[in-house]
């Protein structure tokens, strides 16, 4: 009875170590586990700071790239605005320029004026003027006008313009000429500030 009941304790005891073995292993596997959740998570958290880190660098750079395309907009517009407005001025003072007749050239050479300077107004209409006060006869038609843009600076504008015309005095044939005008142009005031004649000849 007493051997039964050694047996009985020794079993009950080794059953006991045995589970307690068992627990043991499976907390360890537990523990295992839980270590391999946080190092992968701790991995997955660097990536994302470094992903976070790489996105925010990005958007720096899309964000400085944005800014250098805003400014490279903004400037070509204002450009492309000032050479629209230099290409009207220019083409309504020759239009005014080289379309006339002995009997509206007192009119035409005011709408000549509205386009220049007063220094240049003076130059062209002046007492010591570079144009004449009067037809004298003569009869002018602008045929075709080339403006071309050539350099900004703030509110200073330079170009040439090309100017294919016919002309001709009194009752005479006709005849086709070309000049060559570089253009001052200064954008704050709408005013033509200088024009000089590059050189003219016959065109066919």
């Amino acid at each position: 009875m007493i051997n039964a009941i050694l047996v009985m304790a020794i079993l009950g005891i080794s059953f006991w170590n045995i589970r307690q073995q068992q627990e043991n292993v499976s907390l360890r596997k537990l523990i295992a586990v839980q270590e391999e959740k946080r190092i992968a998570y701790e991995k997955e958290e660097k990536k994302l700071r470094k992903e976070n880190e790489n996105l925010s660098e990005e958007v720096v750079v899309y964000s400085e790239s944005l800014k250098k395309v805003q400014k490279v907009e903004e400037n070509t517009r204002v450009d492309s605005d000032l050479n629209t407005e230099f290409i009207n001025v220019v083409t309504k003072l020759f239009e005014a320029n080289l379309n006339f007749t002995p009997e509206n050239y007192a009119d035409k050479k005011k709408e000549v004026a509205f386009y220049l300077t007063e220094e240049l107004n003076k130059e062209y209409f002046g007492q010591k003027r570079n144009t004449y006060q009067d037809a004298n006869g003569t009869s002018s038609q602008l045929e075709l006008l080339e403006v071309y843009l050539k350099a900004i600076q703030d509110s200073k504008t330079e170009g040439l313009a090309v100017a294919y015309y016919k002309s001709k005095n009194n009752n005479q044939y006709w005849n086709r000429r070309m000049n060559i005008f570089k253009i001052s142009y200064n954008s704050e005031v709408n005013k033509i500030t200088n024009i000089i004649n590059l050189g003219n000849g016959f065109s066919e």
